[in-house]
């Protein structure tokens, strides 16, 4: 009777490690956009059209799961982006860039990532921003907002960033 119920517990707990491939996304660092205090000194002026951040976040993605990193080190994944509106206007264009390739643990050779190094505009649907291989820390991704107007008022304007991985 017990050698019965030990082989499907077994087969269970096997299948958790064989087929799960958990990878860790890790963020580090605050969007600010600390040059947005712009005075207008003389009629008919307008702010800059774009404001960026002053400094990068970065991201790093690990593996959460000891069997892949140690069986199934050169894992592919994709980053996902996509934001939600608290308080937005619709005018306002949001926008991000991968300005940087990360490190790789344990300097094993160059990083193995692509793509996102152009501004991507951040919408309300999830859309693929770039994509890589293995592990890779601090990535470092900035933010444009586009579409400032003086005509807009002052208001504080809050929005969400939803980063999702998925593997490949």
């Amino acid at each position: 009777m017990i050698k019965k119920a030990f082989i499907p517990i077994i087969f269970l707990l096997f299948s958790q490690f064989v087929f799960s491939q958990q990878m860790k996304l890790e963020i580090d660092g605050n969007i600010t956009f600390d040059n947005s205090m712009y005075y207008i000194t003389e009629a008919g002026n307008d702010f800059p059209s774009s404001i960026e951040t002053e400094t990068s976040i970065y991201i790093s993605v690990s593996y959460d799961n000891f069997w892949d990193k140690k069986f199934n080190p050169n894992q592919k994944w994709r980053l996902y982006i996509n934001k939600t509106d608290v308080n937005w206007n619709p005018d306002l264009i949001l926008e991000v860039i991968r300005t940087g390739d990360g490190n790789h643990p344990g300097n094993r050779g160059k990083t193995n990532i692509h793509d996102g190094t152009n501004y991507h505009n951040i919408s309300n649907n999830p859309a693929y921003f770039f994509r890589g291989k293995d592990e890779i820390s601090d990535i470092p991704i900035s933010f444009r907002i586009i579409g400032l107007s003086i005509t807009m008022g002052a208001q504080e304007y809050e929005t969400n960033i939803v980063m999702t991985i998925y593997d490949d």
